[in-house]
């Protein structure tokens, strides 16, 4: 009968737990992240009556004769399935789907969940950070040029206001479409396009086609070089929209059109117009000066622009074969120097055009510079990639979360807050960015939800509470037993 009621105890003990591990389920069913877990159980020794005995030649053999004490605890188990994703609209919410664990770092210590409740903090760098308990998420910074190393070593990921794109020079202009057959030889067509020197400054370069006729095509280059708009109250003699030209003679600078001498300038800097000293105004060129150039002077809202267009020394040809497509191009490649910044080489790339007895569409397609940029916002894809937009129009990678997995999920240590540590027996983390099979991709904008099931843990509660009736109902019985071998006495 103690035995019974020391079963009947055992029994209420491990039921409560059960209800324990239960009841801490239903309260973190909304609890983004969250696994729930499961408790079993198992007997406890069993107390030997009589052994088993083997059968002889005359009598069969015995079964042992046993009286089990009780029942345990035998585990409590982390259910590591896939919870329910849920849209947040928070760009820097993030869900896994697959089996990966979000990295988080706070010194040397590291900790891993699968809650993706991330967020910017206010430092200088704009540190990527969980808003559950404030360590950073970890990854792999990009480089400069928007190169991530997935071999490298793990840091701490940011988003810094003070991002930038340094600015890179043209060196590759690339045209396509259409040169018509049927063109009158002579003709010539500009095609005006935009390239960039390498401090990010914007030049206006002219390539001229125009048709020789047996399917061949000459090339030029003219650059325009525009000056800075200067506030002037008087133009003086200028005329604008007319051409003027640049003369120099023993270090004079002189503007001159069919009249004569319009503006005068000692160093090429400070011009005067006509022969009033008080009527002078400033034209800062971008690029170099050179006598015997091409200027238009216009004047919009009070300044005056100076554009002057420096026809370049290279060019070439391009010949097509009978069937309209390109056979040889002879000479690609125009150099100039832009005041202030490196001399610029830019190949000219006219492998896509063709020549067919149809419409004229041959035009500029694409260059590969740009101007400086600063951030403006960013993005993160579906492989944990951080990609920033800048004021420049392009995007580049600021970085990449990584993700951990681990031998056994199962035996990770809970450590609050969503969080899981490295036990013995969970195997050390696998590190690798998010996207690589195995991992799990990223769900921007979104979180995982609990993986707590209502219906299944309302079931286990039922059946944990009766089986805790039960084992009262054990305790119950026993004592009432126990009061009746009292009574014998009686």
């Amino acid at each position: 009968m103690l035995r019974a009621m020391f079963a009947g105890v055992s029994g209420l003990k491990v039921h409560q737990t059960r209800l324990d591990v239960i009841g801490n389920n239903i309260a973190n069913v909304n609890t983004a992240g969250y696994k729930a877990s499961r408790a079993t159980f198992q007997e406890m020794l069993s107390q030997t009556i009589r052994g088993a005995t083997a059968p002889t030649d005359a009598r069969g053999g015995s079964n042992p004769l046993q009286v089990g004490l009780g029942v345990q605890l035998g585990s409590i188990d982390v259910k590591h399935t896939q919870g329910n994703t849920q849209t947040t609209g928070y760009g820097t919410d993030l869900a896994i789907e697959g089996d990966g664990f979000f990295v988080l770092g706070e010194g040397e210590n590291r900790v891993y969940t699968r809650a993706g409740i991330f967020g910017l903090d206010n430092g200088t760098e704009g540190n990527l950070v969980s808003l559950v308990n404030g360590q950073r998420v970890l990854g792999y910074k990009a480089d400069q040029d928007g190169i991530i190393d997935p071999n490298g070593p793990l840091q701490s990921l940011y988003i810094s206001a003070m991002e930038t794109i340094t600015p890179k020079a043209t060196d590759r202009v690339y045209f396509g479409g259409n040169l018509d057959s049927r063109t009158t030889p002579g003709t010539n067509v500009p095609r005006t396009i935009q390239v960039y020197d390498s401090r990010g400054g914007q030049h206006t370069l002219e390539i001229g086609l125009t048709y020789q006729g047996e399917n061949t095509w000459a090339w030029t280059a003219k650059w325009q070089v525009v000056s800075n708009r200067i506030p002037v109250s008087e133009a003086g003699d200028i005329v604008s929209g007319q051409e003027y030209t640049v003369e120099h003679n023993d270090d004079l600078w002189e503007l001159k059109n069919g009249n004569g001498t319009v503006a005068v300038s000692q160093d090429g800097v400070q011009w005067r117009v006509g022969n009033n000293p008080n009527a002078g105004y400033q034209f800062e060129f971008v690029g170099a000066l050179e006598a015997g150039s091409t200027v238009i002077v216009s004047q919009d809202s009070g300044s005056l622009l100076l554009t002057q267009t420096q026809t370049l020394q290279q060019n070439g040809t391009i010949k097509f074969n009978e069937n309209g497509i390109i056979k040889q191009v002879n000479g690609s490649q125009i150099t100039f120097n832009p005041a202030n910044s490196q001399a610029m080489e830019i190949d000219l790339d006219f492998t896509q055009f063709t020549q067919y007895a149809d419409t004229f569409t041959g035009k500029f397609l694409s260059q590969n510079g740009y101007t400086s940029g600063a951030l403006e916002s960013f993005a993160i894809d579906q492989n944990g990639v951080i990609v920033g937009s800048f004021s420049n129009g392009l995007t580049r990678p600021l970085g990449q979360i990584a993700l951990a997995k681990f031998a056994n999920p199962g035996g990770l240590l809970r450590s609050g807050s969503t969080m899981f540590v490295e036990s013995a027996n969970s195997g050390t983390a696998q590190i690798a960015s998010a996207g690589v099979p195995g991992y799990g991709t990223i769900s921007p904008g979104a979180l995982e939800m609990s993986n707590v099931d209502l219906g299944e843990e309302f079931t286990e509660m039922i059946i944990t509470q009766r089986g805790f009736q039960a084992n009262s109902r054990i305790i119950t019985t026993s004592d009432e037993i126990l009061a009746e071998l009292v009574n014998l006495k009686r």
